[in-house]
């Protein structure tokens, strides 16, 4: 018991050292001084914000005929060369309201790719799976 504690003690005095570097994107989004506020007090939540930037969607290239007379909202995005930049892409200012159990579609402007919104559902097991995998969360949850 007394290991224990002391290991969890370790993990979080260790963890508070650790610093994360922001995504700039979400420098954009939020201001500086509001990620420098998160980074002294809660660096996990950039974390989140950085996995959430390249992981909450997915981007499909479909057949043109196969986008003719489907009803999806058009979604203007960054391109290049016809496909979207997801350098340039900052999902934050998209201001898409994600659903628990479904994924949401877009078509996007000027391309033949569809830009797909994952369920709030999907994304979690993702980032959870992310964290484990890189020492963020428990490997037992």
């Amino acid at each position: 018991m007394k290991q224990s504690l002391l290991l969890l003690f370790a993990l979080f005095f260790m963890s508070s050292f650790t610093t994360v570097e922001p995504d700039t994107r979400l420098i954009d989004y939020l201001g500086a001084e509001k990620v420098a506020i998160m980074q002294k007090n809660n660096p996990s939540l950039i974390h989140y914000y950085n996995f959430f930037l390249d992981n909450s969607y997915s981007i499909e290239t479909v057949p043109a005929d196969k986008l003719q007379g489907n009803n999806f909202e058009e979604l203007s995005l960054p391109l290049s060369g016809g496909e979207v930049d997801t350098k340039a892409l900052n999902v934050l200012k998209l201001n898409i309201q994600r659903k628990y159990d479904e994924n949401i579609y877009y078509k996007i402007k000027g391309s033949d790719q569809i830009f797909i919104m994952l369920s709030e559902e999907v994304f979690i097991k993702k980032y959870n799976k992310y964290r484990k995998e890189n020492g963020l969360m428990d490997q037992s949850l």
